[in-house]
């Protein structure tokens, strides 16, 4: 009999998550038959895939430190398995270290709280990858192929014995009996009658007018579609378009030379190339750029294990809160699992505001007045968790009246020296930042402000939104370079959106939430939480800035943008409705990452597994008579097995990543050491579901593995 064989579909970062559990699992069951894996990937880069690749220009960071990126399940990951020695299971700044000190290389000289070039990553994914395949390759009976082709179709197998006939886009076959989907990030199609679809329709009948579909990979912005002198849009300002924005500039040759700051951040002066656009228009819907991520103080070592110590843990978002929600006031109950979905703007949010007024005000005042401000605000709490549903900003108000009123009497002690050190016990760190103030009651929590940093006014023209804007972005890096344990802004930021997603997870996936509630976080919270946690670095952030100051990158355009055809000319016109900004450019970028959509997904796989059935999209289904809402995911057990067009779950086909974004939240993040990584997690699940299949008598996968299996969240 030919062995049980394996497939991967996707080669990039999950990939890697998965061989590693796989190589720690393999040796310790028998293998009566042997095991043969195959991992499929077009870009040929396996183990960091096509957006983290090793051969991602130098201008793209990472928005994560080199102490907080992981490749390995470790402890914290509960009943993941059998682990693998630490030496093989480094973070990314141990990996780093030991290659300078083989190499001396000065690209692989990082401190722990340093943020990488994204292709460094990249470098550190092939290598471990190829580590953990050494390991599996040298377990007796063990094959393992790395095929550098792309997967269009999976059908039913066509040997006997064989589940599924795998097809590659050269039209080879081989016949599987698991298959793991790991695709990684999407680019979509431009649907008919979407403002894509007209501005991709725009740049065909009008050359040499240009719409890119997707900013990545990188190389697609190149001379000849983005040539030299032009004007250009970039339609977002999160990570992806700071991506494409620094690919325009630094990656045409430009360079940023350091200038006195006055201040502890970065200060940058951008020195042309000539290779660069005239001009960047940068927009979104916010008119906002991603927020500056902090200095990162919770990164006190290479191992992962400060930053374990001082992460926040939930005083009053947890998930017993949540659990309390849904009993209190949930929606009616679910028919497969029973859960009462939520309204995330009502139920949730006035906890993420109550929990950051916590974190701010504690990295402010110090342990000792947190206490007092926790105390004061439990009857509150209480109440809210007990009671009917309130409209989002009552529910804020009545919250935060205790705490605020308590900030009050904390603040009046401080013309009592005595008193006011009884109370505020931070010591200098936690005074560090008021200190500079007459009064600490400028430093009064103001929930609407952090959301929302600029008002109506700024917005009057586009000069005055782009003064105000920039204003807005030295501020915010000057409170990045205080760091997330000393600033109380980025403290609460980064404590609650970051610390706490496995809370927000526990609140939002498998349908945690009303349909209309879920439409509502993905296109408004979720930009929140993107904003405020998932932005990018100190020092990319200058950059960001010294194109402003430079000239180069516009930003006058302001909120809610229009992007439109020039009728009859190879043009694009950009315009703000609120600042009465306009700008005409010649090439239009979408920087923005796509989100995996089952019916516009541009690979071939997708469309042809809906077709046979194999696939359906999730929908959350309204359960008191309402609209059901399409993220555009594909429909998975809580264990990621796929969904078929029949109802009929096939625990032969997993799906990670990418392909499940919308049905369970925070799917691409990278794996993070010492905090019991979701994504790490997931991949454990999926190779003990395959090992225990290896070990079952039949070498059908199996609904209880002999193996603990981690349990899933929400």
């Amino acid at each position: 009999m030919s062995p049980p064989h394996v497939v991967i579909v996707g080669g990039g970062p999950m990939c890697a998550y998965a061989v590693e559990r796989l190589a720690a699992l393999v040796p310790t069951v028998a293998l009566p038959r042997g095991l043969r894996i195959s991992v499929f990937d077009r870009s040929g880069r396996f183990g960091a895939g096509a957006t983290h690749s090793d051969r991602q220009p130098p201008a793209s960071y990472m928005n994560r430190v080199a102490s907080q990126i992981a490749f390995a399940a470790d402890e914290s990951n509960a009943g993941a398995g059998p682990l693998l020695p630490a030496a093989l299971r480094p973070t990314f700044y141990e990996w780093a270290r030991d290659r300078y000190l083989a190499t001396g290389d000065e690209r692989f000289r990082l401190e722990p709280w340093d943020v990488p070039r994204r292709y460094l990553h990249g470098m550190a994914l092939r290598e471990m990858f190829d580590r953990y395949v050494d390991l599996l390759r040298g377990v007796d009976g063990v094959m393992v192929e790395l095929v550098a082709e792309e997967v269009v179709d999976i059908a039913p197998g066509d040997d006997p014995g064989a589940r599924y006939a795998v097809r590659t886009a050269t039209g080879r076959v081989e016949q599987a009996d698991q298959v793991l989907l790991v695709t990684g990030h999407s680019v979509n199609r431009p649907r008919p009658g979407t403002l894509a679809a007209s501005l991709a329709a725009h740049a065909e009948a009008n050359p040499p007018a240009r719409f890119v579909t997707s900013a990545y990979p990188l190389e697609v912005l190149d001379p000849a579609t983005v040539p030299p002198g032009c004007a250009v849009a970039v339609l977002g300002l999160g990570l992806t378009a700071i991506d494409a924005v620094l690919q325009l500039t630094e990656g045409r040759g430009g360079r940023f030379a350091p200038v006195p700051s006055g201040g502890p951040w970065p200060a940058l002066r951008y020195v042309a190339s000539g290779g660069e656009p005239a001009r960047i228009v940068a927009v979104s819907p916010s008119g906002l750029l991603t927020s500056c991520r902090p200095l990162n103080l919770k990164a006190a070592d290479g191992s992962g294990a400060g930053h374990a110590a001082l992460q926040h843990t939930g005083v009053f978002l947890t998930e017993d809160a949540i659990a309390s929600l849904r009993r209190a006031r949930g929606g009616p109950p679910r028919a497969a699992d029973g859960r009462r979905p939520l309204d995330f703007a009502r139920d949730v949010f006035p906890l993420v505001v109550l929990e950051m007024a916590y974190v701010y005000y504690r990295t402010l005042l110090g342990d000792g007045a947190a206490g007092r401000i926790a105390a004061a605000a439990r009857p509150a709490y209480a109440a809210f968790l007990a009671g009917p549903r309130l409209d989002r900003d009552d529910a804020i108000a009545a919250l935060l009246a205790p705490v605020q009123a308590e900030f009050d009497a904390i603040s009046a002690l401080a013309d009592a020296p005595a008193a006011f050190r009884d109370v505020v016990d931070a010591g200098p760190d936690g005074r560090s930042l008021w200190g500079h103030s007459a009064d600490l009651r400028d430093h009064r929590f103001d929930w609407r402000r952090l959301f929302d940093p600029l008002d109506d006014a700024a917005a009057r023209s586009g000069a005055a939104w782009q003064n105000a804007l920039v204003a807005y972005l030295r501020r915010d890096l000057a409170a990045a370079a205080q760091g997330n344990l000393r600033n109380p802004v980025k403290a609460a930021c980064d404590g609650v959106w970051r610390d706490l997603r496995g809370v927000l997870s526990a609140a939002c996936d498998f349908g945690g939430l009303t349909p209309d509630s879920h439409r509502e976080t993905a296109t408004t919270y979720l930009r929140y939480y993107s904003r405020m946690s998932n932005g990018t670095a100190l020092e990319p952030a200058a950059k960001i800035l010294a194109l402003v100051d430079a000239g180069v990158l516009d930003l006058s355009i302001g909120p809610f943008p229009v992007a439109a055809p020039v009728p009859g000319r190879s043009r694009f016109r950009i315009s703000g409705p609120l600042t009465s900004a306009a700008r005409e450019v010649d090439v239009v970028v979408d920087g923005r990452a796509h989100p995996f959509d089952l019916d516009a997904d541009e690979r071939p796989l997708y469309r042809a597994l809906a077709g046979r059935g194999v696939v359906r999209k999730w929908r959350n289904e309204s359960t008191d008579g309402g609209a059901a809402y399409e993220p555009g995911g594909i429909d998975v057990t809580p264990d990621f097995h796929v969904v078929r067009a029949d109802g009929v779950v096939d625990r032969g086909i997993t799906a990670l990543g990418a392909p499940v974004e919308g049905v369970a939240f925070f799917q691409l993040s990278a794996a993070r050491p010492r905090s019991g990584s979701s994504v790490l997690s997931n991949a454990a699940r999926w190779a003990l579901d395959v090992v225990a299949a290896l070990a079952a008598p039949d070498g059908e996968p199996v609904s209880e593995p002999a193996l603990a299996r981690p349990t899933p969240r929400g």
